[in-house]
């Protein structure tokens, strides 16, 4: 190993995959790249990077730069950065073997590098749902099967500084905010979306990114569409026809909000944007399309989005997609304390299903609550400020930020926010036809035992959403409160079908980037 940093690009690793091992005793770092990570032109370069940043690109100064869409790896005289997203939907990983540190943006490659697997009898939804419980809470470590190495370690949000001397430090890259209103907080993610699409862009990428949002007739989403608008014109606009519902219509009639429309297509529209639907058929995902879905962490895969991934895919360079993610706990006129506290912990981990599947199609996700997350209270302000009470509706599913950004675009006040939804489905097993002839075959299921497996699971959640039902007599707010579990935790101390899926499906993976 020479010392310095020495870079190679290997185009079977995922389009946005980086991995390298760092040797401190001779400040010497190896890395390997895919095919759409960018890679520092000096001569003796000391960065790569996938991802965009608030920088100059040219200056490779995402380590400290204020915000950061992906993840990226810099050497410096003190050691080496080790750079995450200001998201909680991203991780990097690393583990110490022998002498020298192990680093990736991608636990899938990691694994193959390692020669490792995730241990077999493991919860590995401790460590996958635990991106909830916020930035000082989340697990670090992630249990696995190797000779020598009982687990490696996940970093989300934070940086961290492998030194010279064998030190680890970890640090926060963002800084507190103050809105004196609310132009002037919109104003500020402006200059912020500027910022990232300038880098972006930027001339000397050797591929430059093209803009994606998603949107729904809910607020955060919707308003995320809103605020890139503003300065990108004409995204591509993601968005599904219909809501996750599984309540039956007749019952629907005598609820409080339509739960079944999510159709954010006339918002994009009015906004600018290009509308495009998501393909809720999932019978004909291609295997490994739905493999990479579901090999980020044992959650249920976000398989609605598999147009976008494979639409992302097709293009020249990557997709710098923006989103909603926390903006429930960001912009809520009913913030709880934790998340004024700006510890960024969430009510589900949705998006941090897809890590692995964005890295392998080229997707840059940039979730635009979490810019300025950790100053909450301050953005709480903005949205109990008396300025705000003609966007205020004084119901549960209350956030005036979103909805003055959204009507003062021209997107009329019936069209969104009554009604919280959700696209995504509860999934314990492969659904796409040529996965599941790979599952069957490797993963000891009979489609029997699947089908009893997943109706059993139904019937307790039928069950439990009915008397919800009655209880809260239809009342939308109410039922999601609530928040029954489903029966699987249940179902999953006899046999558990969903991690035998991620099992199977990152074993599969894995053992592409094997040594």
């Amino acid at each position: 190993m020479n010392r310095g940093f020495s870079v190679t690009r290997d185009p079977l690793l995922p389009k946005l995959a980086w991995y390298a091992t760092w040797l401190p005793s001779a400040s010497a770092c190896e890395v390997e790249v895919g095919p759409q990570v960018e890679v520092d032109r000096d001569g003796s370069p000391r960065w790569v990077v996938a991802g965009v940043w608030s920088g100059d690109f040219a200056a490779g100064d995402f380590h400290t730069s204020e915000l950061l869409a992906g993840s990226g790896l810099r050497l410096e005289d003190d050691g080496l950065h080790l750079v995450s997203s200001n998201t909680g939907t991203d991780r990097c990983v690393y583990v110490k073997h022998g002498d020298r540190w192990h680093l990736s943006n991608s636990l899938v490659v990691l694994l193959g590098r390692l020669g490792a697997r995730f241990a077999p009898d493991e919860d590995h939804r401790a460590w996958g749902e635990s991106v909830c419980e916020g930035l000082f809470h989340y697990r670090r470590d992630i249990p696995i099967k190797h000779a020598l190495l009982p687990n490696v370690s996940q970093v989300v949000f934070e940086s961290l500084k492998f030194g010279t001397d064998g030190s680890l430090s970890f640090f926060f890259r963002d800084k507190p905010r103050r809105f004196s209103g609310y132009q002037d907080y919109v104003s500020q993610v402006d200059e912020v979306v500027k910022a990232l699409w300038a880098n972006a862009t930027d001339a000397g990428r050797q591929l430059s990114l093209r803009a994606a949002t998603t949107a729904s007739r809910g607020y955060d989403s919707a308003a995320v569409t809103a605020l890139v608008t503003r300065v990108i014109p004409s995204p591509d606009t993601w968005s599904a026809p219909t809501s996750n519902t599984r309540i039956p219509g007749v019952l629907r009639k005598w609820m409080d909000a339509d739960v079944l429309n999510d159709d954010g297509g006339p918002i994009a529209e009015r906004l600018g944007a290009r509308p495009r639907h998501l393909d809720a058929t999932l019978s004909s995902l291609p295997a490994d399309l739905e493999a990479w879905c579901w090999a980020s962490a044992q959650l249920s895969p976000e398989l609605i989005f598999h147009s976008m991934l494979a639409d992302a895919d097709r293009q020249p360079g990557p997709t710098l997609l923006f989103v909603g993610h926390h903006g429930d706990r960001l912009w809520s006129r009913h913030a709880a304390e934790v998340p004024l506290a700006g510890r960024l912990a969430r009510g589900a981990p949705s998006g941090a299903s897809l890590i692995e599947a964005r890295l392998a199609h080229g997707v840059v996700e940039c979730s635009l609550p979490y810019v300025f997350a950790r100053s909450a209270a301050e953005v709480h302000k903005v949205s109990t400020s008396r300025e705000m009470q003609p966007w205020t509706l004084g119901t549960e599913y209350d956030r005036p930020i979103p909805r003055r950004l959204l009507e003062e675009r021209g997107v009329p006040r019936p069209w969104f926010g009554f009604g919280k939804k959700a696209v995504s489905q509860d999934f314990e097993s492969p659904q796409g036809d040529a996965l599941r002839k790979v599952f069957f075959n490797k993963g000891g299921w009979t489609p029997a035992a699947e089908r009893l497996y997943r109706g059993v699971n139904l019937g307790v959640y039928f069950a439990r959403r009915s008397a919800d039902f009655v209880r809260e007599r239809g009342k939308r707010a109410g039922m999601e409160a609530s928040m029954p579990h489903d029966g699987k935790r249940t179902l999953a101390r006899i046999a558990d079908l969903q991690r035998t899926t991620f099992l199977t499906c990152t074993d599969l993976l894995a053992s592409r980037y094997a040594r």
